[in-house]
């Protein structure tokens, strides 16, 4: 038993079926991102935990995908795709 890994309370509680709450229903219905946008569009930018909550929220309960959420999705990829180009860059280019 000392020997299992520990189960992070996120996945506990998606695999659970603990209480839903109303992000869930919003995003069964199709307007949660709208929701967010005119309600909460400070703490989606700013608290981290938050977006990401609610983005596995859309991407896990909307009945059909979300393209404004896929594009600020791609967004940060391509972010982070490009900060590690750039922090690779000269690594790539002493091999060349």
């Amino acid at each position: 038993m000392a020997s299992e890994k520990p189960i992070p309370l996120r996945a506990w509680y998606f695999r659970h079926g603990v209480p839903r709450r109303f992000y869930e229903e919003l995003a069964e219905e199709g307007l949660l991102y709208a929701f967010l946008q005119e309600h909460c569009a400070q703490l989606v930018r700013e608290d981290e935990r938050f977006r990401q909550d609610m983005y596995e929220i859309l991407l896990r309960c909307s009945p059909e995908p979300v393209p404004e959420l896929e594009r600020e999705l791609l967004a940060e990829l391509c972010a982070a795709l490009s900060y590690f180009l750039e922090y690779t860059r000269p690594w790539r280019e002493a091999r060349r």
